[in-house]
């Protein structure tokens, strides 16, 4: 994994320190009603972090089929309920408001009990697709307790965030093919055979295809930090919660 904790620019900040946090954002405006945009917030978070939830509910003994009905049910009436609306991204982290969220959730039996299938008939996006489209295996593994496995799908939920902007960059500058070519080589040093490969592939020099993987190496780095500085409500957090995301990597 690329370093995050290099002294690389993270975000662009505001007046007063607290990040322009673009996830907090999203928080935000979908609690602002029932409107078309405060649905396609609800949808992109849901998208950003179901894999999270989805695990804490199988780790706390949640089959698979009542796990992803608890999921969408939650994202459902986080909206309906307006729980977001009641964020304040200056009180903490959003991993850590979304967990308090979700399990005062698991607590409201009476209304957990009383509604409707999947999410009272409000469903913010399909985990079926969701479960197409994610790259990881979602079913938690280990004997990690249901918050070191939160954490664990929150973290990976930050690199596959940063790895998707960094493949859209290379896409947009033409370079999809040798990105992809690289992508497995993102996270440690690669093989010399590999890179070698890799050149003769291309036509290019072995020098530029490592200069090219070192230039990606260090954007990726950059671009995990912006994620998590998205996350927490000031500067002086950032780093608290890279390492704490980085431990529950390694767990």
């Amino acid at each position: 994994m690329p370093n995050p904790n290099s002294s690389a620019p993270a975000a662009h900040s505001h007046a007063g320190g607290a990040f322009a946090t673009t996830h907090w954002s999203l928080v935000l405006h979908a609690g602002q009603g029932d409107d078309t945009m405060a649905q396609q917030a609800l949808e992109t978070l849901c998208r950003a972090y179901w894999p999270a939830i989805y695990a804490y509910l199988r780790r706390t003994g949640q089959p698979p089929e009542a796990a992803q009905d608890l999921t969408q049910e939650f994202f459902a009436r986080v909206l309906e309920k307006g729980l977001i609306a009641r964020a304040d991204q200056q009180k903490g982290r959003f991993r850590s408001f979304l967990l308090t969220v979700l399990q005062r959730f698991l607590t409201d039996d009476h209304d957990r009990n009383s509604a409707q299938k999947r999410g009272g008939g409000r469903v913010p996006i399909s985990l079926e697709d969701l479960t197409r489209e994610e790259g990881r295996p979602f079913e938690p593994t280990g004997g990690r307790t249901p918050e070191q496995e939160f954490d664990r799908r929150w973290a990976l939920a930050m690199v596959d965030n940063a790895l998707a902007r960094l493949q859209a960059e290379a896409e947009r500058l033409g370079h999809q093919e040798l990105f992809a070519a690289l992508r497995g080589n993102l996270d440690g040093d690669a093989a010399h055979g590999t890179l070698v490969e890799v050149a003769r592939r291309f036509g290019l020099e072995e020098g530029a295809v490592k200069m090219r993987l070192r230039r990606w190496r260090l954007r990726y780095g950059e671009l995990i930090r912006e994620e998590v500085a998205q996350t927490v409500p000031r500067v002086a957090d950032l780093d608290t919660e890279l390492r704490h995301l980085l431990a529950a990597l390694s767990g």
